[in-house]
């Protein structure tokens, strides 16, 4: 009878006081207005990408319901009147401003009763998700008293203190030094042992290698190794005690230079093809050839063509498609990359693909639309290696990198001239045009959300020599888009040398898939003496959690063309 007494007055105290029962309560709902942009057009996709940045960070089920409201407000007055609109307890709001290099950034809320918050942040342009993601964790803190992940402000625990997803030592995710990660293969800087399966090796191979694939090459349902050198083409196969075993090699031109290689099943039986682009070295004309492999012998399956030949997963299917490109005196990549149709026994140009100023056969991607039904997005590799995203039909131009990736030591100099003029190369330094590494748009979790891979190379001498592309090392990095700009997923850990290619297959066939990397030794014992070696990082996808959250603190922006 006393408890009973005791549970009523419990219950009485309860509603007469207006304690909260926080057991049924209604979760909170706030609003995020467009943020206001206070820069030049080309940031203007701002206005809805920093609040959905801010959305996706404050949204927690069942305590807090973050949407977004497609209107601007320039007062307090004016954000409270949306919320009304809406039925909003909360309104969110602010401004971006650019100028140069730098940008500061304001978020502004206020509630029903009129209670407000703002606060203002500023720092470098390419730390501009590190400011809003700041910025979003003390309001979370300050405003509705809930943890919320910030880029330095302190981020939420998962509790147990245990890293989770350690499906790889040799990657590294999220350097900020938060426990959960994403789904990806995962290295870090220590714990890699040697010998632990996170990283396998090959011998050495005694020649610098220009470009390098894995396939099936032969159609025995196993994959190979294509390896490129200046002149020759070789294949290999791994085998158990993880040493590659020669089963192919052909002299591809002894006159002309090997400059790109892509594998692409051609006849559509099984087996890929190779496809060869090769450079006479002092007019830069292009040939290029096609091989197969079939019974273990490499020979010509189709006449050699005087184009740049490529494969580029090309939409609507995201399929390889075999591109060309013709060559140009002046340019020396004339205008309008098409795809190539075989006619007989030659491949010639046929359809031209819709493409922005600057792209070549080698040079570009798609990364397919993502389960959020994103439409798909172009990547192109610039001249200096920085990368231009482009959106829609039109191929709108909405991200330039700031950092540069691919890292090709393969170039071809030319001499740039207008047209009818003479090439005077006794006073003029020629360019030099680097062949693109492989820019691989996969998703290998199978999540739904696509990632870039692309090889970063490290030096300093090249930051004051254009030219030196001896890099002593490099990394290879998983990039995605998160609506703002390009954002680092995760990367390997440094490898010692040049990487020279990069691929993503079964290359040891042992049922789990690999990150590929084919690297070219430091020039220790001088130039002549380089050699070359494939690495592979085995990526055990049985062992990621695709409901671990995203990463998002380590991105730059830039969309200045």
């Amino acid at each position: 009878m006393k408890n009973f007494l005791r549970l009523s007055l419990f219950i009485f105290l309860v509603f007469a006081c207006g304690l909260p029962a926080t057991a049924g309560a209604a979760p909170k709902i706030a609003g995020i207005l467009q943020f206001g942009i206070n820069a030049p057009q080309s940031y203007a996709y701002l206005a809805k990408a920093v609040p959905a940045t801010i959305q996706a960070r404050l949204n927690r089920p069942g305590a807090l319901e973050v949407r977004q409201i497609q209107v601007k407000a320039s007062s307090q007055t004016e954000a409270r009147k949306a919320a009304d609109a809406h039925d909003m307890e909360y309104a969110v709001w602010g401004t971006v401003s650019v100028l140069n290099n730098d940008c500061a950034v304001t978020v502004n809320s206020v509630d029903r009763a009129g209670k407000t918050w703002s606060k203002t942040a500023r720092g470098p342009l390419s730390s501009l998700t590190s400011t809003v993601q700041n910025l979003t964790a003390a309001m979370g803190h300050e405003v509705f008293s809930m943890p919320v992940a910030g880029a330095g402000y302190g981020a939420a625990g998962t509790g147990s203190g245990q890293p989770v997803n350690r499906m790889n030592p040799d990657i590294v995710v999220n350097e900020t030094g938060q426990q959960q990660v994403y789904l990806n293969p995962q290295f870090r800087y220590q714990g890699a042992g040697a010998n632990d399966g996170s990283r396998i090796r090959s011998q050495r191979i005694k020649e610098k290698m220009v470009d390098m694939a894995v396939g099936d090459f032969n159609g025995d349902g196993k994959n190979e190794i294509a390896v490129l050198t200046e002149h020759k083409l070789a294949v290999y196969s791994w085998e158990a005690d993880g040493k590659l075993k020669p089963l192919g090699e052909t002299m591809v031109s002894q006159s002309n230079l090997n400059f790109s290689m892509r594998a692409m099943d051609l006849d559509r039986d099984g087996a890929r093809e190779l496809v060869v682009a090769t450079y006479e070295e002092e007019s830069n004309r292009p040939y290029s050839y096609f091989f197969s492999f079939k019974g273990n012998r490499l020979a010509q399956c189709a006449e050699r063509c005087p184009y740049f030949a490529s494969v580029v997963n090309a939409p609507p299917n995201f399929t390889p498609t075999l591109v060309g490109q013709a060559w140009d005196s002046v340019r020396l990549f004339a205008p309008g990359v098409r795809e190539m149709v075989k006619s007989g026994n030659k491949y010639t140009l046929a359809a031209k693909l819709d493409l922005p100023e600057g792209a070549n056969a080698f040079n570009i991607t798609w990364i397919p639309g993502g389960k959020d039904s994103k439409s798909p997005q172009l990547v192109m590799l610039t001249d200096d290696e920085r990368l231009k995203i482009f959106q829609g039909a039109g191929n709108t131009l909405i991200h330039t990198t700031t950092e540069r990736f691919s890292g090709s030591a393969t170039g071809m100099e030319f001499y740039k001239t207008m047209p009818g003029m003479g090439i005077d190369r006794s006073g003029q330094l020629p360019s030099r045009y680097y062949a693109p590494m492989r820019m691989i748009a996969a998703d290998p979790g199978h999540t739904g959300e696509y990632v870039l891979l692309l090889n970063k190379p490290i030096s300093t001498a090249s930051q004051i020599f254009d030219r030196y592309r001896y890099f002593p090392l490099g990394e290879i990095h998983a990039m995605y888009w998160d609506g703002v700009g390009l954002a680092l997923k995760w990367k390997t850990r440094r490898i010692r040398g040049s990487v020279a290619e990069v691929d993503l297959a079964d290359v040891n066939n042992d049922g789990v898939l690999d990150l590929v990397a084919g690297v070219n030794t430091s020039p220790d014992l001088g130039i002549g003496s380089r050699q070359s070696m494939i690495l592979a990082y085995p990526l055990d996808l049985s062992q990621t959690n695709p409901n671990t959250p995203a990463d998002l603190s380590d991105f730059e922006i830039s969309p200045n063309p």
